[in-house]
């Protein structure tokens, strides 16, 4: 089982052992590559389970031509059309797009090591119509697994 550090507030993070505890909005997992290759293996893993990429937003960079020196955080805009077609073609549901897509961070921190930060769905799924819910559950199950494969 994979060690995630969850934020409950800004600038407050606590080790947990379990990954989706409700509670937390942030769920962080560590990786045991480099920040090149955490990049790379998620894209690649994402690939693979079927998801598209539709955004890369490279945040150091963009924040470097406005005079920021920040070490690297990319965060990717990451897309399951079976999940989001679910969601999307239901008019009632469309408010819930303002979540869409799932976003997920990847970062290096001053000490050099390598991070994956998303959303923790389970925070706030009950608040969703039951099938919404479902989806979102499921879509996060799949993450979670894209992530886990690309840490180790």
């Amino acid at each position: 089982m994979a060690c995630y550090v969850t934020c409950m507030v800004p600038g407050h993070a606590s080790a947990q052992g379990v990954e989706g505890q409700n509670g937390e909005l942030v769920q962080v997992i560590q990786s045991k590559k480099s920040f090149p290759e955490t990049l790379k293996a998620f894209k690649a893993e994402v690939s693979k389970a079927g998801w598209s990429v539709l955004n890369v937003n490279n945040m150091a960079g963009v924040l470097s031509e406005r005079g920021f020196t920040l070490h690297p955080v990319v965060i990717l805009d990451v897309c399951s059309g079976t999940y989001s077609a679910r969601i999307l073609s239901n008019d009632d549901y469309r408010p819930i797009s303002a979540f869409m897509p799932c976003r997920v961070s990847i970062y290096r921190t001053s000490d050099g090591k390598v991070f994956i930060a998303r959303m923790n769905t389970n925070a706030f799924i009950t608040m969703m119509p039951p099938e919404v819910a479902e989806v979102m559950s499921a879509s996060d199950e799949e993450i979670a697994k894209v992530i886990t494969k690309t840490v180790h």
